[in-house]
């Protein structure tokens, strides 16, 4: 039986520690989460001078990543041809948004929101570098 890999507590400070790093880094107001692979929140931050929508528009990159085990920026198009796809409850598929893999595993989703397209999309690549660097099987 394959045993599958998941994040635990102390991987998901670790993940958000990069993530606020980046940002903090890049100099950018915004909140990012981490979802597990059924896209349940498990941490969310909102940065000093983050908009009031950010933390939910975060969350749901994250669950939106995870779920589809796509980047947000690559369903983005994909809604662009097919409008229908909108249509799924919780989901934004704005670019800033990454599955978490460890391995073949999907272990959940990282989102960002309140930069540009390109610097959410780099505070959760920290967050996704920082996750190959713990010790998961896989």
């Amino acid at each position: 039986m394959h045993q599958r890999n998941c994040l635990n507590a102390s991987d998901v400070r670790i993940l958000m520690a990069a993530g606020r790093a980046e940002a903090e880094r890049r100099g950018l107001p915004v909140a990012f989460a981490v979802v597990d692979e059924a896209g349940v929140l498990l941490a969310l931050e909102r940065l000093d001078g983050a908009r009031f929508h950010t933390p939910e528009a975060a969350w749901l990159k994250a669950r939106t990543a995870a779920i589809t085990r796509t980047s947000t920026q690559d369903l983005q198009g994909a809604v662009q041809a097919n409008a229908a796809l909108l249509a799924f409850p919780d989901r934004l598929p704005l670019t800033g948004g990454l599955p978490l893999l460890a391995g073949e595993d999907i272990v959940g989703g990282v989102g960002s929101s309140g930069g540009e397209p390109e610097d959410d999309l780099a505070v959760c690549h920290a967050v996704y570098e920082s996750l190959r660097r713990l010790p998961l099987p896989g």
